[in-house]
């Protein structure tokens, strides 16, 4: 498992201007308590589903594109008239635009509550 497995998260902040969305948690232990920030550089969209208070993470793994694409097509043809997450002509476009701009999709898995994914260029655990 990860660093963060069993991280509580806190909060979640997207900042559009700096490109970056970053995930503040806890890890609570019997008489200590460690804050962990992950943080997604590069940010091009997300999508979040279950979002609520005490969801708990159960890890977050790098998922192929061509997986990423043809796990969420659905959800890509939904919004492809609403200029998300891009404007594009073409599945293929698409898969094109994230290779060339080295966009990774990470898919987040919860033990309880929040799940989904995020597209950015890198992600980054920070312990504080």
């Amino acid at each position: 498992m990860s660093m963060i497995h069993d991280n509580i998260i806190k909060s979640y902040c997207v900042n559009f201007e700096a490109k970056t969305l970053t995930i503040n948690t806890i890890y609570k232990v019997v008489k200590a308590m460690e804050l962990t920030d992950i943080i997604f550089t590069g940010y091009l969209v997300h999508e979040f589903n279950n979002a609520m208070s005490g969801s708990v993470i159960f890890d977050i793994i790098e998922c192929p594109l061509d997986l990423f694409l043809q796990r969420e097509c659905e959800l890509l043809r939904k919004n492809k008239n609403y200029g998300w997450p891009i404007i594009y002509e073409t599945e293929s476009d698409l898969a094109s635009f994230f290779q060339i701009n080295g966009y990774n999709a990470y898919e987040i898995f919860s033990t309880l509550g929040l799940s989904g994914f995020v597209l950015a260029k890198h992600m980054d655990i920070v312990v504080r």
